[in-house]
């Protein structure tokens, strides 16, 4: 169990929050010089003692906060995630409750202790790289891997469930990548689906003579003509195999009557799709009737039942009625087979190995053994000896390559031994593909695995500026910016559209409020702008409408139509991710800002210090607000924070809050309230820091910038580890914080480092596959702007 778990059930109001908005300078450092072990042992122990230990006394095993059990300073390594909560709880008086005597020198002079011997102890340590779950490919990756393998770009979200995050956030995380027994049907689904858009199958044109239709025996035809009589009411079947859905024409063939009409009704798998009339012609002769069906994949039996008359019966037909196969389709078949569509192999069976021992190692984005080729080859063969034609003898071999575990999860080798060793080739060329690109290694990772030389330093370098440059890192720009932000649910769960909005409030504003954060980071990404422009740009991307969203149109130029162009803001009103109305309307009520969970928000996304939901009796302020009729927002804050359990969250959340008063539940800017009085926007922190507006709390966030960028570096580790961060990797963070100082805080930098870190090019054995990262809080009963 986590950290976070037990804290949320002993107190209402904890939060987690690293030294940042609302706290005093650091107070009582440790001189230089002084005994860590001796101070901590006459000076730190002792206060936490008597002032911590009625509620977490290490002697009772019911504690799970249990801290206290370190008597030397060496405890505290064994333990440091929680002893860095300590450090936050004290710094911002969540900890220990109200009536605690713990004085505020002593209170500060503690947590800046702690804070500073985990800061200098975090790489005293061995290297640690951690240890990876086996992982799925989530929907984007298998998404894009399907695409580059196959050129096919197949609808994944009708297919999949949505993916679950945990640890730092993303859906890249293999422990919530697990496989539901439905994923299984729909992987097959799903594979079909692919290859059936990548492959022309040959049109189904089959007849069936008198002699192949059930039942065998039968009454010649007079005078030794071909068919068969069949005698009232008598019934003929016969099975065959569709291997493409769509429509068919089912005819029958049959003597002329010359005399007596008749009729003959035909059934599909036992429900009958039509019936046939033959007419009266003297002259005799063969003739054919036919009727058309929706046939799906499978294996169908159709049945011929004669009417009231003896029929002399020549054969019956299947013939499918497919569209023309689009030369987009027909280029990908090529690509696959290296053969026209309808073009035959002069060898087969030697054709299918070929294409198979092409194919396997791009999917399974390693090398295989012959063995396994000769695996799938088997399958192969056994659709040729039922007769089935070659692309579909082709397509059941690779269906069962896209439904194998080694296409679908990414496993890297993990030994037993608690060792560190470098991850293998083909494994860093899959951590490097799905990190930056969310897909399956180019050729020209495979090429340099091959060599050996993906762990070299210099080529790891290049190879990161190379991807950077590739339009495909545009799918991690967006994964990661979309799901850090939150921003990704803009249009959909969160901030939906509203009949009342569409004015100015569409889907295509929704699409461009999600895409613009994107472009904002892409932008800093791709020029190694400094990180700091995620706080400060006074620049975004914008479209015309989007434009006239924000109510600029005629103060920035360069727009035209739906396309995206960099623009300046107009005025400093806005900047930075704080001034994105995707974040804006996201952390809004129905009509309403929210300061809460604006301030929530800059707390727990921008700053790495999420606070916990309400207590359960606490109504909802949404509803508070329409009770209190006549009293504004703020003044409804106030009064909530005279209930000493809520204070401690709401002192330092609404502060962030007002500041950001100047933009309504939408994101758009806003001079005065509802009722016409003008905005309050000033706010005052714990500290006693004091601002007004978005541009004053842009500076106090970039005074900060040591916590933000902490973080935000966190989060990219545990995007690209996919996994959940632990104690062993706040060395990485920290070598990776002072590597991004020394280049100016360097987007590039940042992701180029990370790929040269232990975490990254290494995996470690002997360590359970588990997270120490305390889960994200449970959602609150507030109800996001339109939130479903």
């Amino acid at each position: 169990m986590s950290l976070r778990e037990p804290l949320n059930r002993l107190y209402s109001c904890i939060v987690r929050v690293f030294p940042v908005l609302g706290l005093l300078p650091v107070l009582g450092a440790t001189p230089a010089g002084t005994d860590a072990a001796k101070e901590f042992t006459q000076s730190i122990r002792p206060v936490l003692q008597q002032n911590c230990a009625a509620c977490h006394n290490p002697a009772n095993p019911k504690n799970k906060i249990d801290f206290l059990k370190a008597e030397t300073v060496d405890g505290i390594e064994g333990k440091r995630g929680m002893w860095r909560s300590v450090a936050i709880q004290m710094r911002n008086r969540t900890m220990p409750p109200v009536a605690s005597k713990l004085t505020e020198e002593d209170r500060l002079r503690i947590a800046a202790w702690v804070e500073n011997r985990l800061r200098e102890t975090a790489c005293s340590g061995q290297d640690y790289a951690g240890t990876v779950a086996p992982r799925r490919l989530n929907r984007r990756e298998y998404h894009n891997t399907i695409r580059d393998l196959l050129g096919v770009d197949l609808a994944v979200t009708d297919l999949f469930p949505a993916d679950e995050s945990a640890g730092a956030g993303f859906d890249t995380n293999g422990e919530t990548l697990y496989v539901p027994p439905m994923m299984l049907e729909r992987y097959m689904e799903a594979a079909e689906k692919a290859l059936d858009r990548a492959i022309v199958t040959p049109v189904m044109n089959k007849t069936f003579s008198a002699s192949e239709v059930t039942p065998g025996a039968f009454t010649p035809m007079p005078g030794g003509k071909p068919g068969r009589m069949i005698d009232p009411g008598q019934e003929l079947t016969v099975e065959f195999p569709v291997f493409a859905d769509g429509q068919y024409n089912l005819r029958v063939s049959v003597e002329r009557p010359r005399e007596i009409p008749f009729e003959i009704e035909v059934k599909l798998d036992g429900v009958a799709v039509g019936k046939l009339a033959y007419g009266r012609d003297r002259n005799g002769g063969p003739t054919a009737r036919a009727t058309l069906a929706n046939v799906d994949r499978g294996v169908h039996k159709v049945t011929v039942v004669n009417g009231k008359e003896p029929v002399q019966f020549y054969s019956f037909s299947v013939e499918q009625k497919p569209p023309e196969a689009s030369p987009d389709k027909r280029a990908l078949h090529y690509r696959l087979f290296g053969l026209e569509a309808g073009e035959a192999a002069v060898n087969p069976r030697a054709a299918a190995r070929s294409l198979l021992a092409r194919f396997l190692p791009k999917a399974y984005r390693s090398p295989v053994e012959t063995a396994e080729v000769d695996r799938f080859l088997a399958l192969y063969d056994r659709a040729a000896g039922r007769g089935d034609p070659y692309e579909q003898r082709i397509k059941l071999a690779l269906k069962a390559v896209l439904v194998s575990p080694r296409f679908l999860f990414r496993v890297e080798e993990r030994t037993k031994e608690p060792v560190i060793r470098p991850l293998g080739q083909y494994e860093m060329a899959s951590r490097l593909s799905y990190f930056l690109w969310s897909t399956m290694p180019d050729e020209e990772l495979m090429q340099l695995a091959a060599q050996g030389r993906l762990q070299d330093p210099r080529v790891l370098t290049q190879q990161v500026d190379r991807m950077l440059d590739d339009p495909r890192s545009r799918a991690f720009s967006s994964a990661l910016t979309g799901q850090w932000l939150g921003t990704q649910e803009v249009g959909g769960r969160v901030v939906p559209l509203l009949t009342e909005l569409q004015h100015y409030y569409t889907p295509d504003v929704a699409s461009d409020l999600r895409q613009e954060p994107v472009l904002l980071f892409h932008h800093i990404l791709s020029g190694n702008r400094s990180l700091l422009e995620l706080l400060t740009a006074n620049y975004t991307f914008l479209t015309e409408r989007l434009a006239k969203f924000y109510q600029v149109e005629g103060k920035v130029s360069g727009l035209a139509g739906d396309t995206f162009q960099r623009v300046e803001w107009p005025d400093d009103r806005r900047a930075g991710i704080l001034g994105l109305a995707s974040v804006l309307a996201m952390t809004s009520h129905y009509k309403q800002g929210s300061p809460v969970l604006r301030g929530a928000w800059v707390l727990d996304t921008l700053l790495g210090t999420p606070v916990p939901p309400p207590p359960p009796d606490v109504p909802p302020l949404e509803k508070a607000s329409k009770s209190e009729t006549g009293l504004t927002m703020r003044q409804i804050l106030g009064r909530h924070r005279e209930d000493p359990s809520c204070a401690t969250c709401h002192n330092l959340m609404d502060p962030i809050g007002y500041g950001l008063e100047n933009f309504d539940w939408m994101g758009r800017w806003r001079d005065s309230e509802a009722n016409g009085a003008p905005v309050d926007a000033t706010g005052v922190l714990p500290s006693g820091e004091k601002f007004n507006g978005p541009v004053e709390l842009r500076k106090v966030l970039v005074d900060r910038k040591d916590d933000f960028l902490a973080h935000f570096t966190g989060k990219v580790l545990g995007f690209a580890l996919g996994r959940g961060l632990q104690d062993g990797d706040q060395c990485t963070i920290q070598r990776l914080t002072e590597m991004l100082k020394k280049d100016n805080y360097g987007a590039r930098t940042l992701i180029r480092e990370v790929v040269l870190s232990v975490a990254f090019r290494n995996m470690q054995g002997g360590l359970e596959v588990s997270s120490t990262a305390a889960p994200a809080p449970k959602r609150s009963n507030r109800r996001l702007l339109g939130e479903k």
